[in-house]
């Protein structure tokens, strides 16, 4: 099951998102499936086995003919190739399977606790199903379908000014970049890339007044260049925790 509760509609398709298997502690993913269909906020969408139980069946939006999960295969979720969640931890084998009792990822059912927020991107990390999962019984079946989050929805991060301002001609060759978000935000690894037709990627010193960050070019402009600043939402996160 994956639970939408981004605040609006999600395509599968559009996004890309895919499924990834990595089969008995393989580095490597072993099977990939494109999702598809639209997740309404708030809705649950459901993924399942075309040989699963037939109340499964019944709810499910989208099935696969292909040998699935048995316990100690670790399940990642992307989004356009970048990672949103991973079930199990990728290349490692821990057996017959993660956890013990219930909360063990053979032959019962986990849900994922009502406050967690956000999946786990990081799929090399220890994985112990008890951290963030309930679990009951094999073929529990009441409540498939839907879930409750006790989170509110992450606030959409904007920027809201920028100085050059979009389109602006006649900037100065040495000129420096301000981007200023909506709210106060952390950001990371390669959040940002300045490029231009002529002297190609510059990479940039950076000032952080949070929310304005300051980026100053380690190489001057070239005369009559085209120049654009792309930011990358994936590396910019909010500082507020809701």
């Amino acid at each position: 099951e994956i639970y939408n509760g981004t605040g609006s509609a999600i395509d599968l398709d559009a996004g890309d998102y895919e499924i990834n298997i990595y089969f008995n502690g393989t580095p490597s993913s072993g099977l990939t499936i494109d999702l598809q269909g639209t997740v309404a906020n708030g809705d649950v969408f459901i993924f399942a086995d075309d040989g699963a139980d037939p109340v499964i069946l019944a709810e499910a939006d989208q099935t696969s003919n292909a040998g699935l999960f048995n316990g100690d295969d670790a399940i990642e979720l992307t989004k356009g190739g970048v990672v949103i969640d991973v079930f199990g931890q990728i290349g490692v084998d821990p057996g017959s399977q993660w956890g013990s009792d219930l909360t063990s990822t053979a032959d019962n059912t986990l849900r994922r606790k009502n406050t967690i927020c956000q999946g786990d991107p990081v799929g090399s990390d220890a994985f112990d199903p008890a951290v963030e999962w309930d679990g009951y019984a094999q073929d529990t079946f009441d409540g498939l379908g839907t879930h409750t989050a006790t989170c509110t929805p992450a606030s959409v991060i904007t920027v809201v000014n920028t100085n050059p301002a979009d389109s602006a001609v006649n900037v100065p060759l040495n000129a420096n970049i301000e981007i200023t978000f909506s709210e106060q935000v952390t950001v990371e690894g390669a959040w940002f890339e300045i490029t231009c037709d002529e002297s190609g990627v510059h990479s940039a010193t950076i000032t952080d007044t949070d929310p304005t960050f300051i980026l100053n070019p380690d190489n001057d402009f070239s005369y009559g260049e085209v120049c654009t600043v792309t930011v990358f939402a994936a590396g910019v996160t909010s500082d507020s925790i809701e």
